[in-house]
């Protein structure tokens, strides 16, 4: 079926829609986000429940059996590691004003150093004027920490919608599946095939990104470990911070190209008030880590990459952090695999309009006949309707 689009919805329709999508989004930002964490942890746990139905158990018993085995790791999860972490991250917190008196004692010792060399630079006033600064907006660093807080109380508000919300998707998911065939232009085959390669897209690349993360958190952890091993003893800190440090990589990571970046700041700041030769070795085990990550695990793991423009990547994640934050920063990659997937898809069923010019001669024209019936049922995934949701 080949869908042709009139003149004036060309030269229209792009700005409108993207301005009102924007103005949706930003309008209904949490509402959004919900719905897209809700969808994608239904898709996540779609097989499993779908693997249960072939074990003729009901569908709704099979998706509160797996959410009640989901949800009890992930609370096991919590309860074995928020602990310690916690832990870490007030001792860091209490351990601050000692790390401070150590990186002046260090600025004092270089002050000195280059005098020796005729050389006159006020490092611990620019040290303390800098700390002033910090004091003054004491306030508004306050208030950012309420903030934080509101933002949490919303967080856990958010979070029971999301559970509620993919639990229906999960238990209606056969008849979610229908309701979107409906939705899809073409025949049921087309639409069949569109459904299924979304939900694959989703799935793959959660799964990839969570692996990923996994990796880069693990490794991050072991190598700052290392650093304050006993034996090596060069960053003492790193073998104090691991986990924490190590878990802020691997939620960092799922955050491109910005979410390296942010994983190896703190370490690298925090072992500068240490010495420079511990920044730099943490520095080096940060960026050694990536290059495999970019050279060996993204590769496999993810296979074809989201074949995305990097500066496309860069503008989805400044308008998802516009939008919603760092939890828009970690969503708009899905959103962007899933409209990559439509645009492909729909690429060889769409016919534009041809622009005539004045002379009667074709200015634009752009026509591609999609693939005959056969061949598009013939290339199209076979699966049952109940392994399939929104």
């Amino acid at each position: 079926m080949l869908i042709k689009i009139p003149r004036w919805l060309q030269v229209a329709a792009l700005p409108v829609a993207a301005l009102v999508v924007f103005y949706v989004a930003s309008s209904m930002s949490h509402a959004v986000f919900a719905f897209i964490m809700a969808t994608l942890i239904a898709l996540l746990l779609n097989p499993l429940v779908t693997a249960l139905k072939r074990l003729k158990i009901p569908r709704g018993i099979g998706a509160t059996l797996v959410y009640v085995s989901f949800f009890a790791l992930l609370i096991l999860l919590l309860i074995l590691a928020v602990p310690p972490l916690a832990g870490q991250l007030t001792n860091l917190l209490d351990r601050l004003p000692q790390f401070e008196a150590d990186f002046r004692m260090w600025l004092v010792g270089v002050e000195e150093y280059l005098a020796g060399r005729n050389i006159t630079l006020n490092l611990v006033g620019e040290m303390d004027r800098i700390g002033e600064w910090i004091a003054g907006e004491s306030a508004g660093i306050m208030g950012a920490l309420f903030n934080v807080g509101v933002g949490v109380v919303g967080g856990l508000a958010n979070f029971i919608i999301i559970v509620i919300t993919s639990l229906y998707m999960l238990v209606d998911g056969r008849r979610i599946f229908h309701f979107l065939l409906r939705l899809v232009p073409g025949d049921e085959a087309t639409g069949r095939t569109y459904l299924l390669g979304m939900q694959t897209a989703f799935t793959r690349y959660i799964k990839s990104q969570l692996l990923l993360g996994a990796a880069v958190g693990l490794a991050s952890g072991l190598g700052v470990w290392m650093l304050g091993w006993r034996v090596i003893n060069i960053w003492p800190e790193g073998a104090r911070y691991a986990l924490l440090f190590g878990v802020w990589a691997g939620v960092t990571e799922l955050i491109p190209y910005v979410g390296p970046w942010l994983g190896a700041i703190p370490p690298v700041m925090l072992a500068l008030f240490h010495s420079p030769g511990a920044a730099i070795w943490v520095a080096v085990i940060y960026f050694t880590i990536q290059q495999l990550e970019g050279h060996i695990l993204v590769p496999n793991v993810m296979g074809a990459s989201l074949g995305v423009h990097p500066l496309v990547v860069i503008f989805a994640v400044l308008a998802g952090a516009q939008i919603a934050g760092i939890l828009g920063m970690l969503a708009v990659l899905p959103i962007l695999a899933m409209l990559k997937h439509t645009m492909g898809f729909y690429r060889f069923k769409l016919s534009s309009a041809p622009w005539i010019g004045d002379d009667g001669v074709t200015v634009i024209s752009c026509e591609v006949e999609s693939p005959s019936p056969g061949a598009s049922r013939a290339a199209g995934p076979q699966h049952d309707d109940s392994g399939s949701v929104a």
